[in-house]
């Protein structure tokens, strides 16, 4: 029998941050040591392509509203990443009928923690 390692925190470290849609201030936070330190970061107005993708680093999973692909005329103005550190059947997205809001419900042996990022213009 093989034994799963908990890689849940026992604290949980959120950084929440507007860029305003600069591609140089996300690509500053990205490139910064402060992206290492936190588990979940929720982004409000953070640059988007003309794709429709924003860009992260290889330290997180880009977790977009759910209707991205279901309403792809409008621009999601949300967008968390969360930690590849956290193992990703510790959490999960919930969906939320908006562009504006991201929900990620969190599991382990503390109970759920509900994570809302919502944009408010």
């Amino acid at each position: 029998m093989s034994e799963q390692r908990d890689n849940s925190p026992t604290r949980l470290r959120i950084w929440q941050q507007n860029l305003n849609t600069s591609l140089i201030a996300q690509h500053s936070l990205l490139n910064s040591p402060i992206a290492r330190n936190w588990d979940i970061v929720a982004l409000q107005e953070p640059y988007i392509n003309s794709m429709k993708n924003t860009i992260s680093s290889p330290y997180f999973h880009a977790v977009y509203p759910t209707t991205r692909f279901s309403s792809p005329e409008l621009t999601s103005r949300v967008v968390t990443l969360i930690s590849k550190s956290f193992n990703t059947n510790s959490w999960q997205q919930l969906a939320f009928p908006s562009p504006d809001v991201v929900v990620i419900q969190l599991c382990g042996p503390f109970g759920r923690c509900t994570i809302f990022n919502i944009y408010n213009d």
